[in-house]
């Protein structure tokens, strides 16, 4: 009998699937990433936009054109 406290790797059909659901977990975890990224770009483009909305609008005030 194996001892219990040995590990064999896995072979065939198993280290197929082992290796899949790894892909598949560095896959999420890229996505994730990517989501997070393009979150910030469209945060700080947002926040570009009111902070030319609001320099336009002091210019308005003042009577100036851009």
């Amino acid at each position: 009998m194996r001892e219990a406290t040995k590990k064999e790797p896995l072979r065939g059909e198993a280290a197929y699937r082992a290796e899949r659901e790894k892909i598949a977990k560095r896959n999420e975890a890229a996505c994730a990433a990517a989501v997070r990224h393009r979150a910030e770009k469209e945060t700080e483009a947002a926040a570009e936009i009111i902070r030319q909305d609001r320099r336009d609008a002091q210019a308005a005030k003042q009577g100036w054109s851009h």
